[in-house]
């Protein structure tokens, strides 16, 4: 029998961490396994003394890792993300970004954000998810996916241009 406490401590995070690890990976099988995993490590590891908010921060950090590792042992992160590193730089696309976002209610827009990044490419995905829904900078980005910054820079303005342009496509 599982302890209440563990029960609790569970149902307090899970919801956050799948949203997070489903928005990285992109498969709610994969979200759903990271979510244990990491919580498992975080009651295994000793971490006592940590407060509410080292715990958020702790656990999320460690969810993040694990969905992006799961991302490289399935799919090759890396390789696609250096792939993509050695074309052209394309220009911010800010301004149709903002455009974007001020055309519908915030809640329309988030679904189709939603929708639209699970169809987007592993490395677009991950590096948009960690800089506009977890809000890591640059340089944490780079550590977190092992790359370089100028990599995660390229990908990030690559990412969102693609991303606004699926939006308008969508039906």
């Amino acid at each position: 029998m599982i302890p209440k406490e563990i029960t609790a401590f569970y149902n307090r995070y899970k919801t956050r961490l799948y949203n997070t690890s489903l928005r990285i990976t992109g498969d709610s099988f994969d979200a759903e396994e990271i979510v244990q995993d990491t919580i498992i490590k975080y009651l295994r590891t000793n971490t006592a003394k940590l407060t509410e908010a080292q715990t958020s921060a702790w656990l999320t950090k460690a969810c993040t890792r694990a969905s992006i590792d799961m991302l490289r042992m399935r799919r090759g992160l890396k390789v696609k993300l250096e792939k993509y590193a050695e074309e052209d730089p394309e220009e911010d696309s800010s301004q149709q970004w903002d455009s974007l976002l001020q055309s519908q209610s915030p809640q329309e827009m988030i679904g189709r954000i939603k929708r639209q990044m699970l169809l987007m490419p592993d490395g677009y995905r991950a590096v948009l998810s960690l800089l506009l829904f977890e809000g890591y900078d640059y340089s944490e980005a780079s550590q977190i996916l092992g790359v370089e910054e100028s990599t995660v820079r390229s990908q990030y303005l690559r990412g969102k241009r693609k991303l606004v342009e699926m939006i308008k496509n969508e039906k």
